[in-house]
């Protein structure tokens, strides 16, 4: 037979194909970790998104709440409401502190 592979180069095929046989179970667990830290990363980025949005949210409401402090004309309504939010503090630290479990 003219068109037999001489034995040698069958052997280094064989050997060769069987190190790649070998060598496919790192390659595919680094493809999984690959892929791992692929989609960790892309959650952590999605997260920082929903940050961003929700701190641009509050910007923009604090930024409302205070134009319409200031543009509010009755000085006595204004010192009712600073009175208002200090006593809800005050409670809301009250509740805090009941909620915490003692020593």
């Amino acid at each position: 037979m003219s068109d037999s592979l001489p034995s040698d180069v069958i052997q280094a095929i064989a050997i060769s194909n069987a190190k790649s046989i070998g060598e496919q179970p790192a390659i595919l667990a680094n493809l999984a970790l690959a892929q791992q830290i692929f989609n960790q990363n892309m959650q952590q980025q999605i997260a920082l998104s929903q940050q961003q949005a929700m701190n641009q949210v509050q910007m923009a409401a604090t930024a409302k709440s205070i134009a319409m402090i200031d543009n509010c004309k009755n000085q006595d309504t204004i010192d009712q409401l600073t009175r208002d939010i200090e006593k809800l503090i005050r409670d809301m630290d009250m509740m805090q502190n009941r909620r915490s479990p003692a020593g």
